[in-house]
This record gives structure tokens, C-alpha cells and sequence, in this order.
């Protein structure tokens, strides 16, 4: 029995040694009949190879030259050249360096110049291309902000509510929810829209994260302002949508909304 299980064993091994030495026979007898095939596709293989090191290669210098350039162009700007002027070059940038990461600092940077000729339809042309917040890339966010404040000042609010209601679902930190849902609030309340300004007060200082006491305690006065209108029908303040510092359009603070 044991002699035989040994002599069925040692046949299924020398089956399968031929097996194999027949599978590389016929390889070898197919590369040689196909030789042509054969080196046609190693050539294809390497040129594949080739042109992905190529085009890395060129996305790497691509960035390179729009790094520079950006600068080139703010330096232009802070040097104290036209504003057409500077647009120009910036709208000139976008074309040429669209598919670099600086494209949307570039386009920021554009849409801040244009809002503050009150080009508030042009700015936000140039800032929806970028304000893709499923990325969650700053930029996205800062675009998308801005994009709230353009719809404010163009007497949009509805459309502004509606990007703060998007940042705040696609928030990556808390300050950023914190933020969206206080503008959310203050714009209710100067639309006049008491009762949901009051439900988003009352949901920011009943969140589970709570903000620093400072920004507690503002929303705690705003929430008290807005109780206080209600009950006497009288209208919130209306202060400015946006204000411009050096990294862009940002929302005007929520502590400027009193109207002191």
C-alpha cells in the first residue's frame, strides 16, 4: 500500500515537472515564432515608461514656473500697478497654469481684486471653478467663503445662506462649522428670519465641541439681540458682507453685526 502511494506520488511529481517543462517550451517556441511581437511590445512598455517619467517631469516643472510667476505677479501688484493691469496677468495665469495647484490662489486672488471694483458677477465666475469642497483643500473653503460673501453683497442672501450651509456639511475642523453656521444666523436675522437665526444661535452654544468662551459669549449676546427683537418686532442690523485683508475676501466678523 505505502509502495504504492511512493509510486503515485513520485508519477504525479514527474507529471508535473513535464507539465511545466512544457509550458516553458511552448513559451519559448511562441516567443520565437512571435519575435517581432515580442520586441515590439518591450518598446511599447518602455515608451509607456518614458512618458510617464516625461510628464511628471513636466507637471514638476510646470509648478516651478507657476510659483514663480504668481509671485512675479503679486510683486507687480503690491508695486502699486493698475488693477486692469494686474487682473490681466492674473487671468492670464489661470489660462496658462490651470492645471497647477496655484491656479486657485491665483483665482482668489483675482475674485479679491474684482470685488473690490464691485465686479461681484465676475468674482464669483472666477471663484466656482475652485469652490469644489468635496477636495477639502483650504483653498476650496476660502473660495467658498468668499463665494457667500460676493452672493451678500449682489443682495443674494438665500444664495450666500446656502454656501455657508455647504461648508458647514463639508466642515474638515470645527472652527470652520462654527463659522458657516454664525453667518447662517446673522444673515437669517437680517433678512429678518428671527426664528431660525435663534435656532441656529441656540445650536452652536448647545454643540457638544463648544467654541472658546470668547466666541460663546458672542453668540450668547447675538442669541439675546435676537430674542429681544422678536419679542418687540423691531429689525436686526445690517452691517457690511465682506471685508478685504491680504488673503482675501473674508465674512465680516460676527462681532461687527451689532451695527454699533
Amino acid at each position: 500500500m505505502a509502495k504504492s502511494i511512493a509510486t503515485k506520488a513520485k508519477k504525479e511529481q514527474v507529471n508535473t515537472e513535464d507539465r511545466v517543462m512544457e509550458g516553458v517550451v511552448t513559451a519559448a517556441d511562441w516567443a520565437d515564432r512571435n519575435r517581432r511581437l515580442v520586441t515590439l511590445g518591450t518598446v511599447a512598455l518602455v515608451a509607456v515608461l518614458l512618458a510617464g517619467w516625461a510628464y511628471l517631469d513636466y507637471r514638476g516643472k510646470m509648478s516651478e514656473r507657476a510659483a514663480v510667476r504668481l509671485d512675479e505677479i503679486r510683486m507687480t501688484s503690491s508695486a502699486g500697478a493698475p488693477s486692469q493691469q494686474v487682473q490681466a496677468e492674473l487671468a492670464e495665469f489661470v489660462s496658462q497654469f490651470g492645471g497647477t495647484p496655484f491656479a486657485g490662489e491665483a483665482r482668489l486672488y483675482l475674485a479679491q481684486l474684482q470685488l473690490r471694483e464691485n465686479d461681484l458677477d465676475g468674482a464669483i465666475r472666477t471663484l466656482e471653478p475652485v469652490a469644489d469642497l468635496s477636495t477639502g483643500t483650504p483653498v476650496a473653503f476660502r473660495a467658498a467663503s468668499s463665494l457667500a460673501a460676493a452672493e451678500e453683497m449682489a443682495d443674494r442672501p438665500d444664495k450666500a445662506i446656502q454656501w455657508h450651509e455647504r461648508i458647514a456639511a463639508e466642515a474638515q475642523f470645527e472652527f470652520q462649522r462654527f463659522d458657516a453656521i454664525a453667518e447662517q444666523a446673522r444673515i437669517h436675522a437680517q433678512a429678518g428670519r428671527l426664528e431660525r437665526s435663534s435656532e441656529l444661535y441656540r445650536q452652536l452654544l448647545d454643540a457638544e465641541e463648544t467654541a472658546g468662551p470668547d466666541q460663546a459669549s458672542l453668540w450668547a449676546i447675538r442669541l439675546g439681540e435676537v430674542e429681544a427683537l422678536r419679542s418687540s418686532g423691531g429689525a436686526f442690523s445690517t452691517v457690511p458682507a465682506a471685508t478685504y485683508t491680504d488673503a482675501g475676501v473674508e465674512p465680516a466678523p460676527e462681532g461687527d453685526s451689532s451695527g454699533d
